[in-house]
């Protein structure tokens, strides 16, 4: 007996394990996409909430808060371009 299986290539996935990825995928590309748009300004209104007299090591709230939202909407913008890669790499637009 041969084996067939080396001769038929990479298996492919089933429908129902191709759909949950992509759908997995779509979902890390929109909650980067959120959290990257949402990230600085929720974080240039939480500077602007809090008592602008105090000072914060020496720096204005204002600058702290934005600069947390921006580190914040930066990890965001990672998750969906993490998630987009992973939807290009998997040919999922190609279906």
């Amino acid at each position: 007996m041969t084996d067939t299986s080396a001769r038929n290539g990479p298996r492919r996935e089933s429908a129902p394990a191709a759909s949950a990825d992509r759908t997995r995928c779509i979902r890390w590309m929109l909650i980067g996409a959120f959290v990257g748009i949402f990230g600085p300004i929720a974080g240039f209104l939480g500077g602007t909430i809090v008592d602008a007299d105090q000072l914060i090591g020496g720096l204005e709230p204002l600058f702290v808060w934005l600069f947390l939202g921006m580190m914040v909407g930066g990890v965001g913008v990672c998750v969906g371009i993490i998630g987009a890669l992973r939807w290009v790499k998997g040919n999922y637009h190609l279906e």
